[in-house]
């Protein structure tokens, strides 16, 4: 096999499948994706391997979305185009995913009219994912979090996932106990883990790309530098 089938079997692969896997998607599940980078774009595709009739990408970049349709067949959101995408989510799905899987992270964008950190300041980021995850999921549904919370954070919304008896599972995957697993599914061809890169580039050219991947221009979603 080539060199970029198994690049991400260090990271984006496993955290992905992992994800999916411990989320409990089963057969005929609708699935909420927040998130379309690498790691969002990837569970699209574990969520629909695992037997989910309806997977849904939310992000509030247009070219992931764009990349999520064509290379995986979802339903797309753009948030940015409505503050209440939790709410209208809840609402197009009938009462609500069966699982949603928080790809974002507090590095996920701020909502309008939103207080920025904690009162204790170390908050340096936003859980407007996990909101919204809170509003889009069913009663006595999962929610996911893959994305990274390293801080305390204010207006967690611990009622929500209580009163309506929501499951929240967490934490990192156990990369190297399923890669063996992985392995053998980019082998057999279940799926293509090479369709997230956009980009390949020299490493003398490895600020310039970067600055492109932080302004999230260029179409840019995965880069990897071919020495």
């Amino acid at each position: 096999m080539e060199d970029e089938q198994l690049l991400f079997l260090s990271d984006v692969i496993p955290t992905s499948y992992w994800s999916v896997e411990h989320s409990g998607v089963k057969k005929g599940d609708t699935v909420i994706v927040l998130g379309s980078g690498p790691i969002g774009l990837m569970t699209q595709k574990f969520a629909w391997l695992k037997g989910a009739t309806r997977v849904i990408a939310v992000d509030q970049v247009e070219h992931r979305l764009e990349h999520a349709r064509k290379t995986n067949n979802v339903e797309t959101y753009n948030f940015s185009n409505n503050e209440k995408v939790g709410e209208l989510l809840h609402e197009e799905t009938g009462g609500g995913a069966d699982v949603v899987i928080d790809c974002v992270g507090m590095d996920g964008a701020v909502p309008p009219n939103t207080s920025f950190g904690s009162k204790h300041n170390n908050q340096f980021g936003t859980i407007s994912p996990l909101i919204t995850a809170s509003q889009s999921v069913r009663k006595f549904g999962t929610v996911q979090v893959t994305g990274v919370y390293g801080t305390e954070a204010n207006n967690f919304p611990l009622g929500d996932f209580f009163t309506r008896n929501v499951s929240l599972k967490t934490g990192q995957a156990p990369v190297i106990h399923i890669m063996p697993k992985l392995y053998e599914m980019i082998e057999n061809k279940t799926f293509d883990p090479t369709d997230i890169i956009t980009h390949r580039a020299s490493l003398d050219d490895a600020a310039k790309v970067y600055d492109i991947f932080d302004k999230k221009e260029d179409g840019s979603i995965k880069v990897i530098f071919k020495p």
